[in-house]
């Protein structure tokens, strides 16, 4: 299933039980939402510790009211297992956009971002074991390789709004609940969940895919 296929519309599954070990971060990106909007739908604060069985509203009361007599509209999905990530914030400007970015690898794009054909983020060739770096400093909020599609895959909290992930890595070497520079070398570049090596990288600004290559430096 292609990495780009991955967002769930709104409106689809109206709840999701939590598996053992998930938290708001990896559901809210799975499901294409902002996690503050999630966390206000549940009635979660920060850390957002959630419990195994809890059953989750990915959608706003008034569709829930609308939706909550039809049964078949409640689906159980699994997901990864995820520790809960702690209260974090950057020392970076709100207005992240006028933050210097950073490249997260060196090579050539071979995909591009273009949401029309489901497109979230660019795809960078490489080699099989070349750097793949943070793009800007943040929290790690998922280490893993539970969500389908992306094969081995980091996320990184920046700010309240702002997230990027790296994908399809052949190593990782950080863990959730890290704090990384930008720069830093956080794994190896792969091809997990693909068939050429590359690295998948997506930015999120309040739920919402924006195009990389708006914010990273040219040339």
């Amino acid at each position: 299933m292609p990495v780009t296929d991955l967002t769930t519309p709104r409106g689809r599954y109206v709840t999701r039980v939590v598996q053992p070990g998930e938290t708001l971060y990896m559901i809210a990106w799975e499901a294409g939402l902002d996690y503050r909007q999630l966390a206000e739908w549940n009635g979660l604060v920060n850390p957002y510790t959630l419990k195994a069985g809890r059953r989750l509203k990915l959608v706003g009361p008034l569709v829930m009211r609308q939706d909550e007599r039809t049964e078949s509209n409640f689906v159980e999905t699994a997901g990864p297992n995820l520790a809960s990530s702690s209260s974090y914030s950057m020392d970076i400007s709100d207005d992240i956009s006028q933050a210097t970015w950073s490249w997260p690898a060196n090579g050539k794009i071979i995909k591009q971002f273009n949401l029309e054909v489901r497109s979230n983020g660019i795809d960078i060739a490489g080699a099989i074991g070349d750097d793949v770096k943070a793009s800007l400093a943040g929290l790690v909020v998922y280490a893993g390789s539970g969500l389908r599609g992306y094969g081995e895959l980091i996320i990184i909290q920046h700010n309240e709004a702002y997230l990027s992930a790296y994908a399809h890595n052949h190593r990782v070497f950080v863990k959730e609940g890290e704090t990384v520079r930008r720069g830093e070398v956080i794994a190896e570049l792969g091809s997990s969940g693909t068939k050429s090596p590359r690295l998948h990288f997506e930015i999120r600004k309040n739920g919402k895919p924006v195009n990389p290559l708006n914010l990273l430096p040219k040339g």
